[in-house]
């Protein structure tokens, strides 16, 4: 069975008063589906989990690494707009990227590498 957003969050609330704050998206999943499985067996991946925490106002912590630019936004899929600066020349740099729905800046050349969720 496929699990709904209000379940999911539900599920997510349930382990965030237990810790505090969960140091990774695996752990967060692990615990997320042992919580909704103790009923009945139920389907939900690491990547729904995260997008439906930051969707309904959970603080979620980017950590990024170098690496392989990213197009879109990691948690509402929409397209990231580059972050424009001025140089002492008057020229305009691309600095970072931005995604315009949800607010999630990361800077340039760079990919997310891990998310800590806080209550």
């Amino acid at each position: 069975m496929r699990a709904t957003d209000p379940e999911i969050l539900n599920a997510i609330k349930k382990v965030l008063q237990e810790d505090t704050v969960i140091h990774s998206q695996n752990e967060l999943f692990e615990k997320v589906t042992k919580k909704l499985s103790e009923t009945d067996e139920v389907r939900v991946s690491a990547e729904r989990i995260r997008r439906v925490a930051k969707k309904y106002g959970v603080r979620v912590q980017v950590h990024s690494r170098k690496g392989r630019e990213i197009k879109t936004c990691p948690f509402c899929g929409k397209e990231l707009q580059d972050i424009l600066s001025q140089d002492l020349f008057g020229r305009s740099t691309t600095i970072g990227k931005l995604c315009k729905n949800c607010k999630f800046e990361i800077g340039l050349g760079r990919s997310p590498a891990r998310y800590i969720f806080r209550r």
